[in-house]
């Protein structure tokens, strides 16, 4: 008995340091403008306004209202979006709770430390800790459901399937994509399961659904519109852009996210498991898998960014601690085995914090990229350097207020110079190439175009196409980008960096 309260008084107190340890460090530098993510503006407007839009489930934007709510006080865009990023980084910081606590469970004490400290200082996670986004909220949800199921799987329980159904529930609740927590759920209820095990399931699962998502029942159509709306996304690709499927853009967003260290303690992992590949519990089969299919699933998609990779970022550390566990096993009989897995372990955690090549940077890059802005020095500069009778064309990456969109009246006037932007001419569109050609431009009155590689970079990538419908219209700006680049020289440029919304890939061009 004094053993099982020490277990769980020590479970509590990892917990709490570790819960607090990451929120600490999620919270750094998370005041930058409400607008600079193009995402952000409508969470904080679906917030403000209680009117959901339903493009997700809404786990997230409901803690955030109520969240609100219990302040008591009335916030502004800011305030809002500070919130809601806070909210973020407490979903990250859970989910990293989880997941040390299923590497505890599957290796011991010291796997679940470790695994809690590799996951608190991994990059992805700090850096989509600080966005007002789902992405978090997915990841505590799978998290929690392969706790919960790992737990079930060791001692079959009605009350452990009811913490699985509900954990499944808030996966599902997070993105709609959370429903592959119920590979978790669904071989290990079959495995064992009590009289009544399926029933509470299910139970717990719908009912958890249905109180964090009810307003879907009121608004079907609205739902139903979303949820057509995202699937087209995932199979037809997003912004009239599309790729061949499979495809191997995850490939390289796994090596960006990782380090040589976790390649060699994953492939440690997997000679491992395949060495007792028979005596494999069925959850351990299933967490062993599950990053790898994730990430093989996502390629098949011609909708990709780096954020979808996050649940296989996260369950592929865990499986690198493993990995290190295994490898002090396998040198015990020469060394102490806390000696060597404390050694591995240390340089897992201490490889994660450099930039150990320039195009795969590690935390301290990161935290240094959310101390910059490059939209205010861009700002600063135009004050300085244009005449205040100039006249800017941009993209809309390039974080200037763009005079058609209302959600930008209150930045109206921070330069005095004018804005153009084909919205502001009436034409729908992101990109400065549908403004005209050079000379049309230069016949509007246009001196200086400003550009952002966050818009512009889709045309010079390699791997992604147009839609057919959209050919003509991708040649014509591909051609518009080029010209400029090849004819005219910037006069401002910031590179595009890690953290894109702060740093887009910024140039200002001035037209003869």
């Amino acid at each position: 008995m004094s053993h099982t309260i020490n277990r769980r008084l020590f479970l509590a107190a990892w917990g709490s340091v570790l819960f607090t340890l990451c929120f600490v460090l999620n919270t750094r530098h998370n005041d930058f403008p409400w607008y600079y993510h193009p995402d952000e503006p409508g969470k904080v407007e679906q917030v403000r306004e209680g009117r959901w839009n339903f493009h997700h489930p809404i786990l997230m934007l409901g803690t955030v209202k109520v969240a609100l709510a219990l302040a008591g006080d009335t916030h502004d865009e800011q305030g809002v979006v500070e919130v809601g990023r806070d909210a973020t980084a407490a979903f990250m910081s859970l989910a990293v709770v989880a997941l040390s606590l299923l590497a505890w469970r599957w290796r011991g004490r010291g796997a679940g430390v470790v695994a809690g400290l590799v996951l608190a200082t991994h990059h992805q996670l700090y850096e989509l800790s600080h966005y007002f986004k789902e992405d978090a909220a997915l990841l505590f949800g799978l998290g929690f459901a392969a706790f919960a199921a790992w737990r079930y799987s060791e001692k079959p329980k009605l009350t452990r399937a009811a913490v699985l159904g509900a954990a499944c529930a808030l996966a599902i609740s997070g993105k709609y994509l959370g429903v592959v927590s119920l590979v978790f759920a669904i071989p290990v209820l079959a495995t064992r399961p009590p009289p009544r095990a399926w029933l509470t399931w299910g139970l717990c699962l719908a009912g958890v659904l249905l109180a964090v998502n009810w307003q879907m029942l009121a608004s079907p159509s609205v739902f139903s519109e979303s949820f057509a709306r995202e699937t087209e996304l995932v199979v037809k690709g997003q912004g009239g852009m599309t790729r061949g499927v499979p495809h191997a853009q995850y490939w390289s967003i796994f090596l960006d996210n990782s380090t040589p260290v976790m390649w060699a303690l994953l492939a440690v992992f997997i000679v491992a498991r395949w060495r007792h590949r028979r005596d494999l519990t069925t959850i351990e089969k299933i967490v062993s898998f599950f990053p790898f299919v994730f990430a093989l699933a996502l390629s098949c998609s011609p909708k990709s960014n780096d954020r979808y990779f996050l649940p296989a970022t996260a369950f592929l550390s865990v499986l690198a601690v493993i990995g290190a566990g295994d490898v002090a096993t396998w040198l015990s009989a020469r060394w102490p085995r806390r000696v060597v897995l404390g050694i591995v372990s240390a340089v897992l955690i201490l490889a994660q914090f450099p930039s150990w090549t320039d195009s795969r940077p590690g935390w301290l890059v990161y935290d240094d990229a959310f101390q910059r802005d490059d939209t205010r020095e861009l700002i600063a500069w135009i004050k300085l350097e244009l005449p205040p009778e100039a006249v800017i064309a941009k993209d809309n990456r390039v974080p200037l207020p763009d005079p058609a969109r209302k959600k930008h009246a209150a930045r109206l006037g921070v330069v005095p110079q004018k804005i153009v932007t084909p919205r502001s001419v009436g034409v729908k569109s992101d990109f400065v190439a549908d403004l005209g050609t050079i000379e049309e431009l230069l016949a509007m009155g246009v001196t200086h175009v400003a550009v952002s590689e966050s818009d512009y970079g889709k045309f010079f990538l390699t791997g992604l196409r147009p839609q057919e419908s959209e050919r003509a219209a991708f040649e014509r700006r591909r051609e518009f980008y080029t010209r400029l680049f090849e004819e005219y020289d910037a006069v401002f440029e910031r590179e595009r960096g890690t953290v894109i919304y702060l740093h887009p890939g910024i140039r200002v061009f001035p037209l003869r």
